[in-house]
C-alpha cells in the first residue's frame, strides 16, 4: 500500500458516491478561523475516505478511555466519510464477533479481542509501588546516560522485542494484519504501547508500511518506560492528553490533543431526578475499583468528616478491576463504621453517570493513578459540581485551583476532608465555583474542538509518513 494513501470505500447512507482524495489533499491546512467560519466547520472534517484503525488497551465501554474512544469516534464520523475500526478488549470470551456501526457520514467497526483464560485488563500502573524503585533507577541513570544511550541503549531498544506480561493481547499483530488485508488501512492509531501486543502492531506496521503513531492517556513520565520509549521513538506521530511532564526527548514533537466531553448532554438541567429517596449530601468518586484511585483516602476522609459532624454520604461509581483491593475497600469501610454511608452504584450508563452529577455535592478525586488528563474532573464541571482532586499526572490541566475546583498535594487526606467540609457547608462557594467551571469546560473542552485536533494530528502524521527518512526514529535526543 502506498504511505499515506486514501482508503476508498461506499456508505450505506449514499452507495453512489466514491469519496475522492482530492478533499482530503485541500484541507491540509491548518484549522483555525473564528466566527462563520468555525460554525461552518463544526460538522465538516477533514478527513473524507480515511481509514483508521486503533488499538485500545480498554473494554468497550465502562472507563475514562472508553468513554474518550466512544465520543471522539462518534464526532468524527459526524464531521467526516471515513471508516474507523476499533479493536478493543473482549469483556466476554464468548462475544468475539465483529459489529458494524454506520454513524453520521461513515462507518465504525467493533473487533473484540480476547485476553487468555484467568487474566484481566488491569493495567500494571494501577498497583505500581511508590517510593524508590531500583529499577527506574538504574534505568535514568544507567540506561539513559547519554554516553550509555548512544554506545548501547538506542540501538538495544528499537531492535528489542517487547516480552509478554499477562493482561496483554495474543495475536494481536495477527488480526490487524487480517484487517488490513480486508481494509486498506491509512493510519494506526496505539491508544496503548509499551506491551508485547502494541509491539507486533509496530513492527506489522513497519513491514508494511503503515503509518502509525501513538496518543498517551496517561501521564507523560510514562514515556520514560523502555518499552513505550521505543514505540514513541518509532512512532509518525506522538501525542497525549495532557501536556504536562513532557520528557526532555519528546518535547517539540509530542502534541498535546487534550479531552472533549459532550457540553450539550452533559448539563444540569437534562438530568433525571435520581429514584431513590432525598438524602445527605453526596461525594461522588467516579473511577474503577483499584487501588490507585483513591478509594481509601476518601473513606478516611470520611471518617474524618464524621467525627466532626458532617452530614453525607459517598457514592463509588465505577467497574470492578481489582477484586482484591475491593475486599479490601469494604474491609476499610468496616473498620471506619461508614457501612451506611457508602454506596456502590457499579458501572452507570452515559446518562445514569449524569443524574448522579446532578444529585452531587463533591467530586472527589483522590488518585495515585498515572492519569492523563481525567475525564471525570471535566464532567464534574460541565455539570457544576466542584471537584476536589489530588494533583496527580495531568490532573492540573482538568481545573483552576481555587476557582472551579480544589487540588490537593497527593496524598494529603486531612487537606481533603478539610476541603469537602468547605464546600459542604458554603452553598454560595459550590455554586460560585459551579459556574465558573461550566465555563470553563465549554471554553477549552469542547467534543467539536477534540475532533478538529485529532483531525490536524492525523493529516500531520500521514505528511510525516511520506517524507524521506521515514523508518528511522526521529529526534534521536538521549536527554530524559
Amino acid at each position: 500500500m502506498a504511505v499515506g494513501s486514501i482508503s476508498f470505500f461506499r456508505l450505506r447512507k449514499t452507495e453512489s458516491q466514491v469519496y475522492a482524495p482530492s478533499s482530503f489533499i485541500e484541507s491540509a491546512g491548518i484549522a483555525g478561523g473564528t466566527g462563520d467560519k468555525r460554525k461552518s466547520e463544526a460538522r465538516r472534517g477533514r478527513l473524507d475516505g480515511l481509514t483508521v484503525l486503533r488499538f485500545a488497551h480498554a473494554f468497550e465501554t465502562g472507563g475514562g478511555t472508553e468513554r474518550y474512544l466512544e465520543d471522539l469516534d462518534r464526532v468524527l464520523l459526524e464531521r467526516n466519510p471515513m471508516r474507523i475500526i476499533r479493536l478493543y478488549i473482549a469483556a466476554d470470551r464468548n462475544e468475539l464477533s465483529e459489529r458494524t456501526e454506520y454513524m453520521g457520514q461513515g462507518e465504525l467497526i467493533r473487533v473484540p479481542l480476547p485476553l487468555p483464560e484467568g487474566e484481566s485488563i488491569q493495567s500494571a500502573s494501577d498497583e505500581e509501588p511508590t517510593g524508590i524503585n531500583p529499577k527506574r533507577l538504574f534505568r535514568d541513570w544507567v540506561l539513559y546516560n547519554p554516553f550509555v544511550w548512544n554506545v548501547w541503549t538506542r540501538n538495544f531498544l528499537l531492535n528489542w522485542r517487547v516480552p509478554r506480561r499477562r493482561g496483554q493481547v495474543v495475536g494481536a499483530g495477527a488480526k490487524v494484519e487480517e484487517m488490513i488485508g480486508r481494509y486498506r488501512i491509512d493510519l494506526i492509531m496505539l491508544h496503548f504501547m509499551g506491551g508485547a501486543d502494541a509491539d507486533e502492531i509496530v513492527e506489522l506496521a513497519r513491514r508494511r508500511g503503515v503509518p502509525f503513531a501513538v496518543l498517551n492517556h496517561y501521564s507523560n513520565d510514562r514515556f520514560l518506560h523502555l518499552s513505550i520509549r521505543k514505540h514513541a521513538l518509532l512512532a509518525d506521530g506522538v501525542a497525549s492528553v495532557n501536556g504536562l511532564g513532557v520528557p526532555r526527548y519528546l518535547r517539540g514533537r509530542l502534541q498535546n490533543l487534550a479531552d472533549g466531553i459532550d457540553t450539550d448532554f452533559l448539563m444540569h438541567e437534562k438530568a433525571c431526578p435520581l429514584p431513590v429517596e432525598p438524602g445527605p449530601p453526596v461525594i461522588l468518586l467516579p473511577a474503577r475499583i483499584v487501588k490507585a484511585k483513591g478509594h481509601l483516602d476518601l473513606v478516611r476522609a470520611g471518617a474524618m468528616l464524621r467525627s466532626r459532624g458532617a452530614d453525607f454520604r459517598i457514592a463509588f461509581a465505577g467497574r470492578v478491576d481489582s477484586t482484591r483491593f475491593e475486599h479490601e475497600l469494604r474491609d476499610e469501610i468496616l473498620r471506619h463504621e461508614l457501612a451506611d454511608r457508602v454506596q456502590f452504584l457499579g458501572v452507570l450508563s452515559q446518562q445514569a453517570l449524569r443524574d448522579w452529577y446532578a444529585a452531587s455535592t463533591v467530586l472527589a478525586f483522590p488518585t495515585y493513578h498515572h492519569e492523563g488528563l481525567p475525564r471525570v474532573i471535566v464532567e464534574a464541571q460541565a455539570m457544576k459540581v466542584p471537584p476536589v482532586a489530588y494533583a496527580t499526572g495531568g490532573v492540573p490541566e482538568g481545573l483552576i485551583p481555587g476557582r472551579t475546583g480544589f487540588l490537593l498535594r497527593t496524598g494529603d487526606v486531612e487537606g481533603l476532608a478539610a476541603r469537602i467540609a468547605e464546600l459542604l457547608q458554603n452553598p454560595e462557594l459550590r455554586q460560585r465555583m459551579g459556574e465558573e467551571g461550566r465555563r470553563f469546560v465549554e471554553e477549552r473542552y469542547s467534543l467539536e474542538a477534540l475532533a478538529r485536533r485529532h483531525e490536524q494530528f492525523y493529516l500531520q502524521v500521514l505528511d510525516s509518513a511520506r517524507a524521506p527518512g521515514r523508518g528511522t526514529p526521529q529526534r534521536p535526543n538521549t536527554d530524559h
